[in-house]
């Protein structure tokens, strides 16, 4: 896609009317985020992700600003059988209304001259960017919302390929959940033991069969890995889901998808698909049971899908789904909701339908209900069954006993049967422990994460450190206001709990179940509730423990302890949640990654569509840092260093590893470490001068002037590059200091205290450095600085020049060059370049106070003219800029109305204006 500062500019220039865009110009700011993916609903403009439907003007920056003639939109457009977005903007000079009036005028922020009273113009946006178009009343709606889907072969949807053909329904049967939860939609799919292979995609289709969005389905590392291998389910998110597919969704329009095929290129050979609808027993489901045929089809088959499907013609499979909450206590209780089709007769009518709800081990019967449906549905039936349990049965339901089968009364052999399982949310449950008393010693802090296995087993990591006892007591606890009582006992900090009792689940899923450590007598020492989350989409380590900092918090506050999940996704996002508990006040996160200075995370949870280059390098090296901090930014309480996160290949910049051998005189040590692991305990550490370091960590060498790291416990350590200095008075190179420090002022007296913080390193104030990031060495690129007086740090990046050239024939003169060159071009020097004055050239100071103009060219001498130069294009001849007292005004060419009439076509830049038709003289008012 062409950049949106060359298309916009290009726009405004030109006359109305198609203009030629080019594909896949890369955008040219030095700062450019890393390459990542398009997003199917997203548009990109420049670096802002629009959402689509949204609406905006163009803002260009200096020296064009916003261009309120620039009308961009975000609009879904049909590629073949899928739906992306693609961002159209058109000039709207030429749409404005004729004005009633004589003297109309031209408003601030306005394109249209308008005249008092006219209120329709095309120069109004109704919004501009994804966050304004969605509406707080929008998003509470639909948050926590639960839906549901049956995928089987009587869903009227037949999906096409490329060429409009269909594709075969495959066999088998699928079930499928999702939960909207902050603009996101989280899914999670079950397949039957009927499907032997796994799909290579999930997709996402509205009513014609477009499709929406297509999911890869590739196991992450990590958590992801584990859980999904753990549990047999299939687990991913649809990140920002645009308003106009929210408004499907809740229609009942939206329909998900499995497609098998080769993922080299992408083929579909057969899917399998089924209707999203909202089903209200899911907010409360606790097992799960997936109805599969007790008999294989025999009429099944495997030509292409037919859009009119109709009762009688009996191709694909059926099956059900049913959503099971148990209910303990003294009156145990069932309840199940069952979404089934296909048992019936064609075109039966007032059928019986006869819900078995069996324990085979013992042959006992738990439900024997017949229920009488009138009008039996081809696509979905639902049908609802509550009775009393005992606890023993609730118990067997816990542990994955029962089978629970729907069949219509006279057809045994089209009857569904399947075992009742655990939920078929991908979820897992955490809590940051926290001190419950305040110790005379050091506080302890921990984690806790649980989540339930394929066969209903309580999987759980329990992460604690400075805990006094070597051999605590951990208890599950159900904590009912201040009614707690002891639901079950872990025996160690780590482990799988493989026959839970049936009392665990009901407190677990309403949030009420908490994780206490203390002794054998006596209050819990640390305490934490077990809160659900969703299965993060990308690749991660779990979630790490946030440590308080040497930093004492003042004596009123409590203990206070935190967690953060923090992944990247397979688009270069980077997605975040970060739980604090025991503090009251506001906060607020940073993540220390880049060189210019920690990047603030809003909310306890969201997303950066494009992380910097210098951040996805640390988290994929593991030396990335998030600390969270008090309102006022000014007492950081709780910091970790995050674990390496694995960033696909594709995310990372170009040479993100520097080939730099390590210094001869500092050895490296446990080169043979493994990369960390998410334990607490990092073993992976480096030891230098009698000091062991961890991981990711960096230190700096006075002694020797040398700035080391540890990378995966190796060692390397880098002679100390000070960038060069311009001070007003004479520098200072005090004791301990490797490189001269600015003062500005002939008064200041040296102090090395209150300096500066910056990636866990103290600066001194007035010193300059350059950033130094773990494992690529320095980036001469960036210039920190601790300014004296203030003591806030500044990274400002090399400004490079713009480029004289087309972006293709621009390149980097070696790997570690900041700025892209031209090359060198010989060419003739005309009379108008050949030098006339062989005196010093004048400084941009001098030129400006001269009645010059600043440009982005360099400034430009009073009354000169230029031709503007344009990322990717080069010099544009058609555009002429002139200086003029300190004013810069740029002009097209065009042709006289004369050469219009004619349609002159011989010169490229000429473009003819539009001339407004003369309106009549009013008639005269009546005598």
């Amino acid at each position: 896609m062409l950049p949106a500062l060359v298309l916009l500019v290009l726009l405004a220039l030109a006359p109305a009317g198609p203009a030629a865009a080019r594909r896949h110009a890369p955008d040219l700011r030095e700062d450019e985020p890393a390459r990542r993916t398009t997003r199917p609903a997203e548009c990109q403009f420049g670096k802002q992700a629009k959402e689509l439907g949204s609406t905006w003007f163009a803002d260009l920056g200096p020296p064009f600003g916003v261009m309120y003639c620039i009308k961009c939109e975000c609009i879904p457009v049909q590629k073949k059988r899928r739906v992306v977005a693609k961002v159209q903007c058109r000039n709207i000079k030429n749409e404005c209304p004729e004005p009633s009036c004589d003297t109309p005028t031209l408003l601030p922020g306005r394109c249209c001259k308008t005249c008092p009273g006219d209120i329709n113009s095309p120069d109004i946006v109704q919004d501009d960017g994804p966050i304004s178009i969605i509406t707080n009343n929008e998003d509470e709606e639909l948050s926590m919302r639960h839906f549901g889907a049956l995928l089987t072969g009587r869903s009227p949807l037949c999906i096409r390929r490329d060429d409009m053909t269909g594709v075969p329904v495959a066999s088998g049967v699928a079930t499928a959940r999702f939960t909207f939860r902050r603009r996101h939609l989280f899914w999670s799919v079950i397949l039957g033991t009927s499907v032997s292979i796994q799909p290579r995609a999930l997709a996402f289709l509205d009513r014609g069969g477009r499709m929406l969005l297509e999911h890869p389905i590739k196991r992450a590392t990590g958590i992801h890995a584990t859980y999904e291998e753990k549990t047999d389910k299939l687990c991913g998110v649809w990140r920002r889901v645009p308003r106009e597919y929210k408004r499907i969704l809740r229609e009942g329009s939206l329909y998900v998808a499995l497609i098998w095929g080769d993922e080299r290129n992408n083929s579909m050979e057969s899917a399998l698909s089924g209707r999203i609808n909202r089903y209200p027993a899911l907010a409360t489901e606790m097992f799960t049971s997936l109805l599969e045929p007790d008999h294989v089809p025999t009429s099944f088959s495997s030509g292409p899908c037919d859009e009119f499907r109709v009762p009688g013609k009996e191709e694909g499979w059926w099956g059900g789904t049913a959503v099971v909450t148990g209910a303990a206590g003294a009156a145990p209780s069932l309840h199940l909701a069952i979404v089934y089709n296909g048992v019936f007769m064609p075109a039966a009518r007032d059928q019986s339908v006869r819900v078995l709800l069996t324990l085979p081990d013992r042959n006992q019967t738990i439900i024997d209900e017949v229920q009488k449906i009138s009008k039996p549905g081809y696509e979905l039936n639902v049908l609802e069954v509550s009775t009393p349990v005992s606890a023993a049965e609730l118990r067997s339901l816990s542990r994955g006993r029962l089978l629970l089968s729907v069949e219509a009364m006279g057809t045994p052999d089209r009857r569904i049967s399947g075992i009742v399982r655990q939920r078929a949310a991908c979820e897992v449950f955490h809590a940051p422990l926290i001190a419950e008393r305040l110790p005379a010693a050091l506080i302890p802090q921990g984690l806790a994460l649980v989540y339930i296995d394929k066969d209903g087993s309580l999987v759980y990591d329990i992460q604690v450190e400075n805990l006094s006892i070597i051999d605590p007591k951990i208890t599950l606890v159900e904590e009912q206001g201040k009614r707690h009582s002891q639901v079950e006992i872990l025996d160690t900090r780590m482990g799988v709990l493989a026959r839970p009792s049936a009392r665990i689940f009901p407190p677990l899923y309403e949030d009420q179940l908490a994780v206490h450590i203390g002794s054998d007598t006596g209050p819990p020492i640390l305490r934490g509730r077990l809160l659900s989350r969703p299965l993060p989409d990308a690749a991660s380590e779990g979630p790490s423990l946030l440590r308080r900092t040497d930093a004492r918090m003042p004596p009123t506050i409590n203990p206070v302890a935190g967690l953060a999940w923090i992944a990247i996704d397979v688009l270069c996002g980077l997605n975040y949640e970060v739980v604090v508990n025991g503090y009251a006040g506001s906060w607020t996160a940073w993540l220390e990654g880049n060189p210019n200075g920690p990047r603030i995370l809003p909310g306890i949870e969201g997303s950066i569509l494009e992380p910097s280059p210098s951040e996805l390098l640390a988290l994929n090296s593991g030396s990335a840092h998030l600390n969270i901090r008090t309102s006022d930014n000014d007492t950081e309480f709780l910091r970790t260093r995050l674990p390496q996160i694995s960033v696909p290949p594709s995310c990372l910049p170009a040479g993100s590893y520097s080939d730099n051998e390590l210094n001869s005189n500092y050895a490296q040590t446990h080169m043979n470490s493994p990369p960390p692991d998410n334990s607490l305990s990092n073993t992976a550490s480096c030891y230098y001068a009698g000091k062991s370091y961890e991981d990711g960590s960096q230190w700096m060498a006075a002694e020797s002037c040398h700035m080391c790291g540890c990378v995966h416990g190796a060692l390397r350590c880098d002679a100390v590059r000070c960038p060069p200095v311009t001070c007003a008075v004479p520098t200072l190179r005090p004791p301990g200091q490797c490189c001269p420090i600015c003062t500005n002022s002939t008064k200041a007296v040296w102090n090395e205290s209150h300096g500066c913080h910056l990636a866990g390193q103290y600066h001194a104030p007035g010193s300059s450095w350059h950033p130094y990031l773990v494992p690529g060495g320095y980036d001469t690129c960036a210039i920190c600085t601790c300014e004296f007086a203030t003591r806030q740090v500044r990274c400002p990046r090399v400004r490079c020049p713009p480029l004289k050239c087309a972006e293709k024939d621009a390149y980097r003169p070696d790997k570690k060059a900041c700025c892209r060159v031209c090359p060198e071009v010989k060419a003739k020097k005309t009379e108008e370049d050949t030098p006339r004055d062989q005196g010093t050239p004048r400084t941009a100071e001098e030129i400006l106070a001269e009645g010059g103009c600043k440009f982005p060219d360099g400034p430009l001498p009073n009354g000169k003219e230029v031709h503007p130069s344009i990322h990717s294009h080069g010099e544009q001849r058609c555009v002429t800029c002139r200086c003029k007292d300190g004013e810069v005004t740029c002009i097209r060419k065009r042709c006289s109305r004369a050469a219009c009439a004619r349609r002159r076509r011989g010169d490229a830049c000429c473009a003819c204006a539009r001339h407004r038709r003369q309106r009549a003289p009013p008639p005269p008012p009546p005598s």
